[in-house]
Parts: structure tokens; sequence; C-alpha cells
């Protein structure tokens, strides 16, 4: 990608990055000369004839330099338009050069220390020059996660509608943390969770009407957090401030790594964290059963349970916790319930996937992961709570600095109280123009083109004796393998692992693992916004491909 041709546009001329436009306007970036019958624009070292001012190091007409501003509105008008001719570039050339991206790295630890200077400038430097080594030196060791032939972990999507949210988010920099110091940011994420609530058909405890209402964390682990503390405080207000050790919390052995460390840190003990076995019977869901006799045990050992974390969609296979079971358990006992849908959840907001959140009207709180499948870009966490003072009640703060009076407690909303940091971005603005960019229908087809190409690549895996489906597919990732060969599983997990790394150092398709009842299990995950059928019927070649050898070589 090169940027830096410039054009001529009636009398103006520029030389640099970028065009010039008009009539006497020339923009210039980077050291260059602006000649025009009017005004010339330039960053870096230039001189203007005429009516022209340099944001950088040198003189204009003769006179000293004006003093460069961080936030300039015509710097900005064009950088930006160089910026976004640059990422539009990226994404075409991520379709249509796939060779110069290999989709996983194959750069080595510390390449760019030794290929970038060693301190920062002193002096401004040209956006040519930094988007050359971008180019060069940045995007060499990306991971390329928006490449359609990504199919690693869960996607992390992005879409026009996001960007566009993200870069006007970027662009009003304000920040909400109550509702003085940004009303709209407040009242549009009320609004905007409420709507995707009503998507997802919640039951209405969880909307702003009642006792609950949704706020948007940064990721599924702080919304795990925020709600594990204040299950937490909601307990020992009953049970004592000293019956801190004595409180337990339940999972399934497939939950995601965070609802340990989020317990770690609200301070449950290690050896209290119950995750319960799950195995290839139930598909790798939480057992009802399991889950009722450890608290039976517990509750007779003098413990207190006060948590169950259920999944829906689980990192290593999509796994899907029985909720309605699940539910009535944690209700009997007046236990709170999570329920982490943080990549599945999403696809709830099509009919025919909503089944699997049957049973949230038992949970306590709920959070999904806008950016893994609803196109919200990093980072966009929607969580409802069905009480929100119990969250309110364990994470507010009321510093002097902050106070502002209100005639009720509930005349606003102030979300520095529902989540751990005080700062906080307007992140639903881009959910808000996600969901009234693409409205719901193209987001349902969107989620369901992504199951079908899953689909898709199952067939392919199950027409061929060499390979194996593992577990059953709920959404848009495969669980699959090189089947054993005479029962020897040993080499089955090494056949495996052996294959998984010569696919992924091909660079033209990334997949990544897991490990089901001790079996080294390979992941397929379909997420990514520019793939199509024709990127999963490659993937599957090169997979077939290279599985040759281990196919025919009997002694590996």
């Amino acid at each position: 990608m090169e940027y830096g041709n410039s054009t001529e546009n009636g009398i103006g001329k520029s030389n640099g990055i970028g065009n010039g436009h008009g009539i006497g306007n020339g923009y210039v970036n980077g050291h260059g000369i602006c000649n025009g019958h009017g005004n010339g624009h330039g960053i870096g070292n230039g001189h203007g004839n005429d009516n022209g001012y340099v944001n950088g190091n040198g003189k204009v007409n003769g006179e000293k330099m004006k003093k460069m501003k961080p936030m300039d509105s015509e710097m900005l008008r064009e950088q930006g338009h160089i910026m976004v001719d640059f990422i539009a570039d990226y994404y075409k050339n991520l379709e249509d050069s796939p060779q110069d991206f290999p989709v996983l790295s194959q750069v080595q630890p510390g390449y760019l220390r030794d290929i970038l200077p060693d301190s920062a400038p002193d002096h401004p430097e040209p956006l040519k020059e930094l988007l050359h080594d971008v180019s060069k030196k940045i995007i060499p060791g990306l991971t390329h996660w928006q490449s359609p032939s990504y199919f690693a972990y869960y996607a992390s999507s992005t879409s026009v509608a996001g960007f566009l949210g993200e870069m006007l988010n970027a662009g009003l920099s304000v920040v909400g943390f109550t509702w003085l110091t940004s009303p709209a940011a407040t009242e549009l994420e009320v609004i905007v969770l409420d709507w995707l609530a009503k998507l997802l058909q919640l039951p209405d405890h969880f909307l702003s009407t009642g006792r609950g209402g949704g706020v948007i964390q940064g990721t599924g682990c702080e919304a795990v957090l925020v709600v594990v503390l204040a299950a937490r405080d909601r307990i020992m207000k009953k049970a004592g401030k000293n019956s801190l050790s004595q409180l337990v919390v339940y999972a399934s052995d497939q939950t995601h790594s965070s609802f340990r460390k989020a317990c770690l840190i609200g301070g449950i003990h290690e050896e209290n964290i119950r995750l319960l076995k799950t195995d290839s019977s139930t598909n790798y869901g939480m057992p009802p059963k399991s889950l009722e006799e450890a608290i039976s045990s517990d509750l007779a050992k003098g413990f207190i349970p006060f948590f169950i974390c259920a999944t829906v969609g689980t990192t290593s296979s999509a796994a899907v916790d029985p909720l309605v079971p699940l539910g009535k358990i944690a209700k009997s006992y007046g236990i709170w319930m999570h329920v982490d849908a943080a990549y599945a959840g999403n696809a709830c907001i099509c009919p025919e996937f909503r089944k699997h959140i049957d049973g949230v009207e038992n949970a306590d709180s709920f959070n999904i992961n806008a950016h893994k499948w609803l196109f919200a870009n990093q980072t966009c966490s929607p969580l409802w709570v069905k009480d929100r003072y119990s969250l309110i009640d364990a994470l507010k703060t009321n510093p002097e600095y902050l106070e502002y009076k209100v005639s009720k407690r509930d005349e606003v909303v102030n979300y520095k109280d529902w989540q751990i940091s005080l700062s906080r971005r307007f992140r639903s603005l881009k959910l808000w123009m996600v969901l009234r960019l693409y409205g719901a229908e193209n987001l349902r087809n969107f989620i369901r083109d992504h199951v079908n190409l899953a689909k898709h690549f199952e067939d392919y895996v199950a027409q061929d004796a060499h390979f194996e489906v593992v577990t059953t597919r709920y959404f848009s990732l495969v669980c699959f393998r090189l089947a054993p060969v005479d029962g020897d599983e040993d080499k089955c997990n090494e056949r495996n692992r052996e294959l998984l790394a010569t696919v992924n150092s091909t660079g033209k398709i990334f997949i990544s693992h897991t490990a089901l009842s001790g079996k080294f299990i390979l992941r397929f995950a379909v997420g990514a916004p520019l793939t199509e059928e024709k990127h999963v019927t490659e993937a599957w070649r090169i997979i077939q491909k290279h599985a040759t050898k281990f196919i025919h070589n009997k002694k590996f």
C-alpha cells in the first residue's frame, strides 16, 4: 500500500501525501511545498505561498511557524481521509492479495525491537513515513483476525457500522461515568440495551423499566467479575462479614478461565471453586445432577453456596449448559445464577437459536459479547442484571467531586457504579449504529450465513473417513480431528498436534485447538465478516493436503 501520490486539481498543487483540492487549496503532509493561489496546509517541514500555514517545523511567509495543536479540525479532515483509505485498502488487500497477509503472523519474538528506534522522536514525523512503517513493520507482526481465512478461537467481528461507531466515539471523545458528564451517553446505553434485550427475548426484569437493566462492559471477563462481586456482597449481608472463607461457587470444567480469575479477585478461596466434570454424554454441558449433589454436600459441611456460572457456547466446544434445570436448582437454594453467553448468545437473536437460552428467566444476570458475533468491533460486552441495586451497592463510590443533586435515586443512571473503573467510553454509540445501519433481520442473516458455512465444513469432515467430528455442532464452531488408528489415542493426539502446527505454518489459514476428555481437538470457527464458501472450501483442501502425510505414515 503506497500513500503519497499527489494530484493536481485546478490551480492548487500538492506535493506530499494526499491530494490538492479546489482552486488554490493544497494539502501537504510531511516535507513538501504547497504552491497555489490560496491556502496551503502542511504537516511537517514546508512552506506555503499566499495564505498558507504549516503544522510542524518550518516557516510560513518568512515568519515563525504557527504552534502545533493536538486537535486541529483541518488536520483531522485531511489525515482522517488518508487513514480511512489506508484501512479500506487493508481490507481490500486481505481479500484480493491473501498471499501477502499470512493469517497467523510468521515473525519471531522480539522482531520489532530490532527494526524500530530505541527512543521516541523529538520532532514531528510525516504521516506518510508512519504509515509506511505500519505497512512494512507492524502489519507483518499481526495475526489477521479479519482475514476471510481466520478460523481460530472465536472471531472478533468487525463491520463498517461498527468502525464508523468507533470513529464517532473517538471523535466525540466523551467520558460518561455519570449521567451529568454526558447525558446522551448514559441514556442511549439504557435505550440500546433495552432494544437488544427485546431482540433476545429476555424476561422483562432485565429491562430498565423494572429493577434490572443493562450496562456495556468492556469484555465478558469484566461482566463475570462484577456479578461475582455483586453476588458475594449480597450473600455476605446475610451471612456476615466473616463468612468469606465459607463461600462456594460452581461452574463446569468447560467454563471460561475468566471465571476462576473473577472469583480469586473477589476473595473466594481457590479450594472453594467447584468446577464440575463434564463429558461427551452431555456434549460437555454441565450435569444438573452433579451440581445438586455438590451443593448438598457443601451445605452439609457448613459451606455457603452463593454463585453458579452457566455457559451458553463454551470456549472449547460451544457446549450449552442446560439452563432450565440449572436455573431451578439455583432458585430453590437462593443462589445467584449468571449465564455467560459471550459467543453464542448473539445467535439467539435468531428465533431458531433462541431455545438455547430457554431458562434465562431464572438467571440473575446474563451477558453476551457483541464484538464476537454482532459486528460491534472490540470492545462491547452487554450485561443485564435482574436487580441493578445488587450491582450498584457492591460497586458504588461517592466522592465529593462526583456528587450532584437529583430528586430521586432512580432519576438518573450513573454507570460508574455498574463497573470496576470510573472512566468509560461511549460504547453504546457503535451498538446503536450497528442496529440501525443493518437492522435486526440483516444481523440475523449474517449469523445464519456463518452457521451454514460451518455446516458446510462439518459435511466435508463427515465425508472423509480419516477424520471425525468430535462434538455436536450447535452454532458456527466445528470440533474435529484426524481419527485414531487402531484405537491409539496417544498417537492420535500427536498426529493432530502436528497437523495443527503444519497447517498454521503455511500462513494460508489459522485454526486453533482445545482438549476434551484428554483428546487433542482441532477447532474450526467461522465468524470473520469476509469469509465466504470459497474460503471454507479452500481451508478444507489445505487441511486434507497436509493430513496426507500423517494418514500414510503409519509409524507416526
